[in-house]
């Protein structure tokens, strides 16, 4: 094998291993790190070896090439980070949920479990669901293959709008999330208030009791008549997803 294609072929594996770690799994448990090496391999070294070469500065020594490493670990990260941004969007609309309707659990900073938090694990496992049905791997796959004829493997770097783009993918999870959780909001407004004249007029009854259970009937039944709304927001978010990859790529000179 040549040696400028065995270089692409690693560095293209860098740049997907960054993707692959974004990319979710329909049964909720993690890709094996062995399968995930293999596949970054696999999908890196194809899709490098057909790109155009980007190794001209891979000659001057291995410090330029562990340069070159680095640079690619780092964009597959970021275009990773991108991705999962997008997916996450479910995952805090679900806690966002739960916390609105009292079913809410200690949350924790990874994935939703869902033998801790059964609701937020099951809006999340619906996004990826989507994530799969809408074709948006397709996108994500098609987006990675266009960056090596922006930036051929060994000459990967970000661009000047890396910064905003990163910023952006958070603002829109912020955003997205609670926009797809306002009518949950507006809905524990509503009892909160009405369980409030209530209490008010007949002092007797215990509000509390009954509030969180018709908080919760009516939460759920709301949840599951938001697919289209869900499927809404989220087809938009993965029709930019393609963009928003692209916009972190330069050629390094």
């Amino acid at each position: 094998m040549p040696a400028d294609i065995l270089f692409a072929t690693v560095l293209g594996s860098l740049r997907a291993f960054g993707l692959l770690l974004a990319l979710p799994s329909l049964g909720g448990n993690g890709i094996p790190p062995t399968i995930r090496a293999a596949l970054a391999l696999i999908l890196g070294g194809l899709v490098a070896s057909s790109a155009p070469p980007g190794s001209a500065a891979l000659a001057v020594g291995w410090a330029a090439l562990a340069l070159a490493a680095g640079h690619e670990l780092l964009l597959g990260l970021a275009m990773g980070f991108v991705v999962r941004s997008v997916l996450s969007v479910a995952e805090l609309m679900g806690r966002l949920i739960a916390g609105e309707i009292g079913l809410s659990a200690a949350p924790g900073f990874n994935a939703p479990v869902p033998a801790q938090e059964p609701l937020p694990a099951f809006v999340g496992l619906f996004g990826a669901l989507m994530f799969f049905l809408l074709h948006a791997q397709e996108s994500v796959l098609a987006a990675f293959a266009r960056s090596f004829v922006l930036a051929p493997a060994g000459a990967g770097g970000f661009s000047p709008a890396a910064g905003s783009t990163l910023i952006t993918a958070v603002a829109r999870l912020l955003e997205l999330a609670v926009r797809m959780a306002a009518p949950f909001i507006a809905l524990n407004f509503v009892v909160t208030l009405g369980f409030s004249i209530l209490g008010r007029a007949v002092p007797k009854m215990n509000v509390f009791i009954v509030s969180y259970a018709m908080r919760v009937m009516f939460g759920l039944l709301l949840l599951a008549g938001a697919g289209g709304l869900i499927a809404r927001y989220l087809s938009g978010a993965f029709n930019q997803l393609p963009w928003q990859m692209l916009q972190l790529v330069r050629h390094r000179s």
